[in-house]
């Protein structure tokens, strides 16, 4: 009895240790596997940084190369000048001026861009000595030069204005156009010169032809077309002599070829003795220009009138002097008008005298 109870003691003890020995290493496997999916799913150990690794993270990678800028800071902009400030450099009569004009009241990303080309050669062009440029949004500067377009560009060269035609997408051309047009190339014209120098009655044969402007300086509209008509001179430099004359102070020749202040201004093209006059609506380079290389052809010329002779100089002068006296002097009124009927009946026996001396040559 004592011995079948000690073998089934004995039994239980043993099951007992069996069962404990495997649940010990069941326990053992379920650690290792949770350690074995922890280990997946968990990040990477981070790689240990060298001293090379280090230093290339600290110090940052240079910009990469982009193309050259063409254009300079805004801080190397133009000055921005007034009217005042304008007519202040004009006074000095040892500086060219270049005024870059844009519309300083809109919008206006062409201005942006043309002023960048300028702003690319000022230093080229202010590197003579003589010439300074400046930019202006002044709409009475603008108004002056006859210019409604923006951007736009006029070049003073000795106080003579002339309008640049061509666009701003290149600084070298616009370099290369100043440079070219640093002369002057429009012939003012006085009572006292105009037909000494056109020979407009009676041109030699081959001789250049040449077209006139009448304008009158006191009226803004009219004045404006001064930097244009300096253009087409240049644009006929060489095939046509351009020449511009003030009605305001040249009686003579205003009163020869009948021109009105209002009509001002007035083109004229001498050909041949001929005069042809300029009708169209468009007053712009290329059509003023085509005028007078061809399409004069279109119209019918009219005989240049003569000029006046010596005697009728003469008179011409005596009566502005006496004219002069009679505003300054009332009192010499009456001697004034009596020498100027004087003047005027000799010259008018002068002039019959004459005719009729042409008019016996005809019939002889």
């Amino acid at each position: 009895m004592k011995t079948s109870s000690f073998l089934t003691l004995a039994t239980v003890s043993v099951i007992f240790l069996v069962l404990l020995s495997c649940d010990v290493d069941a326990k053992k496997k379920d650690k290792n596997l949770k350690v074995t999916v922890a280990d997946d799913v968990s990040p990477p150990a981070p790689a240990k940084k060298t001293k090379k690794a280090a230093a290339a993270k600290e110090t940052p990678a240079p910009p990469a190369k982009s193309a050259p800028s063409k254009h300079k800071d805004d801080d190397n902009s133009i000055d921005d000048v007034d009217e005042d400030r304008i007519d202040e450099i004009l006074r000095d009569a040892s500086k060219n001026l270049v005024i870059f004009l844009y519309d300083g009241k809109v919008p206006c990303p062409t201005c942006t861009e043309a002023l960048s080309e300028v702003e690319e050669i000022d230093d080229d062009i202010e590197a003579t000595g003589y010439v300074q440029v400046v930019k202006t949004n002044d709409r009475s500067v603008a108004r002056e030069l006859g210019i409604n377009v923006f951007p736009s560009l006029v070049y003073y060269r000795r106080k003579n204005p002339i309008l640049y035609d061509g666009d701003f997408k290149d600084s070298e051309n616009l370099l290369r156009w100043l440079r070219a047009h640093e002369e002057v190339a429009t012939w003012d014209l006085t009572d006292d010169t105009f037909e000494s120098r056109t020979d407009s009655h009676s041109p030699d044969e081959g001789s250049i032809d040449w077209f006139v402007m009448f304008y009158d300086a006191d009226e803004g509209n009219s004045n404006a077309f001064v930097p244009l008509w300096e253009t087409v001179a240049h644009k006929l430099r060489g095939l046509v002599n351009v020449g511009k004359i003030e009605i305001s102070v040249n009686d003579d020749v205003t009163e020869r070829f009948h021109i009105e202040e209002r009509e001002c201004p007035v083109f004229l093209l001498f050909h041949r003795g001929k005069m042809y006059r300029y009708k169209e609506s468009a007053k712009d380079v290329r059509s003023l220009t085509n005028f007078a290389l061809h399409k004069y052809k279109e119209q019918r010329g009219h005989r240049v009138p003569e000029p006046p002779t010596a005697i009728e100089q003469v008179y011409e002068f005596a009566k502005e002097k006496i004219m002069d006296v009679m505003d300054d002097n009332q009192t010499l009124s009456v001697l004034g008008v009596g020498g100027l009927i004087v003047i005027v009946a000799v010259t008018l026996i002068i002039k019959a005298y004459r005719i009729r001396a042409e008019n016996k040559n005809k019939v002889a």
